[in-house]
Formats: C-alpha cells, structure tokens, sequence
C-alpha cells in the first residue's frame, strides 16, 4: 500500500543563518501566516494579524529582515581583487622561484581579464562568492582567442586550465583562511553542475631521439649538464629529482639509488636498481663527495637550481643549431621546439625493452604509475603497432612449424 504524501506548509526564508534570518510560514492548521526568528539563541515566533497572502508575508519578512540588519553589524565584503592581493602576500613567497612567477603573472592576467568586462559587476572590485558559469566560460573562449588585454596570443586548451586553476587555488585557499565561505568554482560545484576543465584532445608530447640527445651532449655548456641528461634518458626520473641526487643517495656497493620524497613529484621515497649505464655516470663524474652533498652541485654548495638547468638547456640548444648547417637550422628549431628535460622520461618509456618489462617495475623503476605512464607519457606509433605485430605472427609461424616438427619425427 502506497503511502500518502504530506502536503508541506509554505515558507519562505529572508536574510542570512546567524545573523538577520527571518522565517515567514503558513500554518496549516489555522491557514494563518506567522514570522519565525532567533532571539539570544532562541527561537521567537509571532502571527501575522490581517495579513491574507503568500506575497505580503514575504514582505514583512524582508523587513523584519533588513531591520536586524542595521541592529547585528555583519562582515564587510571582500573583493576579488583584495583576495588574490592576500594569496600573493601569504601563499606565493612559500614556492619556488618560477612558481612565484607564474603566480604573479598568472594574477595580472586576470585582472586584465576582469578590467575589461563590460559589465561593473563583473570587475575585481566584486565578491569572490559572485563568480559563475558566465565568468567560468567566458573566461576560457576569451584566453583562447586571445582576446585578453596584454596577452594578445591565442592559447591552447592546457594554458587555459592553467591559468584556471591558479584562480581556483585562490578561492580554495580564501575558504580555508575563513576569508570567504565558499569556493564558486569548488570542484562540487563544477562536478554538480557539469562544468568542465578544458583538456586537450591530441596533445603534443614530445620525447628526446638519440640523435638530438647526443647533439646536446656534444654542445653541453657544463659537466653537470651532460651527466643529468644521461642520467635523465637511463632511470626516466624527473630532472627535479635528478639535480637534487645527494652521494648518501647513491649506495654503488648495492648498486642501488634512494630517490628522496621531497625531491619526487608525489612525495613518495622510491628506492630503484642502479644500471650500469648510471653507474658508469657517476663514477665518471670530476668531484665525488659523502654524505648529503649534492651529487651536481652548484655555486653555493647547494645542488644546481632549475634556472641553472633551463639556462644550460637554451645555450646547448643554441650551439646545437649554430653547428648545423644553414640549410638544416630551421627544420633542427623545429625539432627541438618543446623538448626538454621531461622529453627524457617519456623516451625512456616508450623504449621497446622497457615496455616489455612487467607493470610493476616501469612503476617502480621511474617512480610513476602504470596507468599515468601508459596514459601521459607512452606514444604507441603506427611503427611501432606493425613491429609488434609481426613480432606476434613469427612468434606464432615459429611455434606452429615446431609443433609440425615435432608431429613428423
């Protein structure tokens, strides 16, 4: 037997919970309106004497409302413009020397977004807590196009979710700093209401062929520099951990190398088997230390930063096309447009013999998942499918010729 559905009493609620909130109802009992508050933590009701509908109700709710409003002083609102002021003040001197950069720069271009919205409710001098769809869409078709003050360049999709999420890391930092209430664009809120990050489809990842690893070995502006591309190519660990190798993390007795957590992207301490490939590195290396010292050390004592890094980077690829002839240097630009030290790791991975290791040892050996290093960083090449399916069909051609052997004698 199916149950019967009670009919709720109308209700309607005014002002904002803890501090004027006001409740206009309707009695079902007597078909009468009343007005329901708190009091010094107490709640008050009181009937509406000759009020006959829905409408006034509401009125006199949004009264009473506004009147304890002006009595209970609330908060004063704070822009998005002092928000993002507060995060650059507090949270991005805590980062590295490059994400600070992107910080602040990643701050300019949203208010150069917000300045130019021809609507004033939509500038910076707005509250956080008033971000949207609207602005979460017109953001993303605006930095596409280029169409952004000062930033004139049209982008691509993971440029775009980029500069999204700093915004995002803003407001969730705002929560947590009780600046605001809420994050408008929490992922609740996106998952919710189907909003969706930009991704690109086909991204471009570009790997390092042996041919331009080599060329930048030949022109390597510095000793550190050869070694960590070569260590780099041989173990497929991030250049991030790689710099920051110390001699304690080197064990040549056990052939083995620790890759410390605060080193590693995911914060996990990996230890990995240590072929003979980076033995032979680092035994070749000039200086040789014990304990914590830095394996590539750099001109405070400290391991070489990762501007030192990226400068190397520029200047041996520069020498790499000023020793190519005329002809080739633009095509050589070409290929070493978007190649660097992460280039490593993904031709490390797409290596035939590392793909025939088990799962579980690519993941322990570069320190990255099965799925992401399938996902992200392994491009299968229509070669690549023709070579492993010939290798398939003489694998069965030999296995069914033996059988047929066997079966004669």
């Amino acid at each position: 037997m199916s149950k019967k559905r009670r009919n709720k009493n109308w209700s309607y609620n005014a002002g904002e919970r803890g501090r004027n909130w006001v409740r206009a109802y309707r009695q079902k009992r007597d078909g009468r309106y009343y007005l329901e508050w708190i009091d010094d933590g107490r709640r008050r009701s009181a009937v509406l004497k000759h009020v006959s509908s829905e409408e006034e109700a509401k009125n006199r709710a949004d009264q009473l409302a506004s009147k304890f409003a002006t009595l209970v002083p609330g908060k004063e609102p704070t822009t998005l413009d002092r928000v993002i002021d507060r995060y650059l003040e507090e949270v991005t001197p805590r980062k590295g020397v490059s994400k600070q950069q992107h910080d602040r720069r990643c701050a300019r271009l949203w208010r150069s977004y917000f300045a130019a919205q021809p609507e004033k409710a939509r500038q910076t001098s707005r509250t956080p807590d008033s971000l949207d769809r609207v602005d979460w869409d017109r953001f993303v078709s605006t930095r596409r196009a280029g169409g952004i003050p000062g930033w004139p360049r049209p982008v691509r999709d993971r440029a775009v979710e980029y500069d999204l999420k700093f915004m995002v890391a803003v407001l969730t930092w705002a929560v947590g700093a009780k600046i605001i209430d809420a994050n408008p664009w929490g992922a609740e809120t996106r998952t919710a209401q189907r909003w969706s990050m930009p991704r690109e489809k086909n991204p471009t990842r570009r790997s390092m062929p042996d041919d331009l690893l080599a060329g930048l070995i030949d022109h390597s502006p510095s000793w550190q520099f050869e070694a960590m591309l070569r260590i780099g190519r041989e173990t497929g660990r991030r250049n991030n951990s790689v710099r920051q190798l110390r001699w304690s993390d080197v064990d040549f007795q056990q052939k083995r190398v620790t890759w410390r957590a605060e080193t590693d992207k995911a914060g996990r301490r990996h230890v990995a088997t240590m072929v003979e490939a980076v033995e032979e590195v680092l035994r070749g290396l000039p200086t040789r230390a014990i304990g914590d010292l830095p394996v590539f050390p750099g001109g405070d004592g400290e391991p070489v930063s990762r501007h030192t890094c990226q400068v190397w980077l520029r200047r041996a690829k520069a020498r790499l096309i000023a020793s190519a002839p005329k002809a080739e240097r633009e095509h050589l630009r070409k290929r070493l447009d978007g190649v660097g030290f992460h280039s490593l790791k993904r031709s490390k991975v797409r290596e035939p013999g590392f793909r025939a290791l088990p799962p579980a040892i690519q993941s322990a050996y570069v320190g990255t998942d099965y799925r992401t290093l399938a996902r992200i960083y392994d491009d299968v090449t229509p070669e690549d499918q023709r070579a492993a399916i010939e290798a398939v069909k003489e694998t069965m051609k030999d296995t069914i010729t033996g059988r047929r052997k066997q079966r004669n004698s």
